[in-house]
């Protein structure tokens, strides 16, 4: 991966921060609540490393993924603590039903939906600022220890690259006590034609 200096890791910091404001916002306006954000934090280098900065958990996590694909391919998930992401479908529902998996019955189908609603508007948001054509794919649902759900994500950089560029920002909705991690993935190609298009939106502004 090339050497990225102090400006451009502040200017692709920025460019996930727009998107992960807009996602806290569709959050918001869903449970009716404040949604608080973490400042994104970014990592480049070596996939085999990226599991130290995601971070390790024994507790099973829940993830909601999407491949990106267009003007940029990557990955972007969503992921909780199998507790919270049932808090989750259970506050934005409105039914405390009694089935206590979030992979059974409609909390399946309820998760991917938010999933859909909060990063929805992350990449509608990129795609305006940076005047990319991307797209999301239909979400897909993991459960498992937190290794083995990344380790899935990763797999799929690997193919075609042995680095990668993450970004991470925690969210929470403290009054209910439910928080979880927004995730953006892109392999060296992407970050660079990142790069570019924000050069291109400053020297023609």
């Amino acid at each position: 991966m090339a050497y990225l200096s102090e400006e451009e890791k502040d200017q692709l910091i920025e460019v996930i921060n727009i998107g992960v404001g807009n996602a806290s916002t569709a959050l918001s306006q869903m449970v009716n609540e404040q949604v608080t954000l973490s400042v994104p934090e970014m990592y480049a280098g070596p996939v085999e490393n990226a599991l130290d900065f995601i971070g390790e958990s024994e507790q099973v996590q829940t993830a909601v993924l999407f491949t990106v694909s267009g003007d940029i391919d990557g990955m972007m998930f969503l992921i909780f603590s199998s507790e919270d992401a049932l808090k989750l479908v259970q506050l934005v529902s409105k039914q405390y039903n009694q089935e206590k998996s979030i992979t059974k019955g409609s909390n399946e189908s309820a998760l991917k939906e938010i999933g859909n609603v909060l990063l929805g508007p992350a990449l509608g948001a990129l795609s305006h600022f940076l005047d990319a054509h991307i797209v999301q794919s239909v979400p897909e649902l993991a459960s498992d220890m937190l290794d083995s759900v990344i380790d899935e994500a990763l797999s799929e950089v690997l193919k075609s690259s042995k680095a990668a560029m993450i970004f991470k920002t925690e969210f929470s909705v403290k009054s209910k006590d439910i928080s979880g991690h927004f995730f953006f993935l892109f392999e060296p190609k992407a970050t660079d034609e990142i790069l570019k298009m924000i050069k291109e939106k400053y020297t023609t502004s």
